[in-house]
């Protein structure tokens, strides 16, 4: 599975703003996984739709 134009759109306006600590695509799920110094969202998930999730919002991991 390829990664979706908002996830990639997120991924670069994160990194533009130097906010990307570390990251890295789940091929598998289509997840693409976050680390921010954000308190609210220090490891996310950056869903297909673009959504960004906190990784416990998730079921199904």
């Amino acid at each position: 599975m390829e990664p979706t134009e908002e996830q990639y759109l997120i991924v670069n306006a994160l990194d533009t703003l130097d906010l990307l600590q570390n990251g890295f695509y789940d091929e598998s799920t289509g997840d693409w996984y976050i680390q921010t110094p954000s308190p609210v969202l220090p490891i996310s998930v950056i869903q297909h739709d673009g959504e960004v999730v906190p990784t416990n919002w998730r079921s199904d991991l």
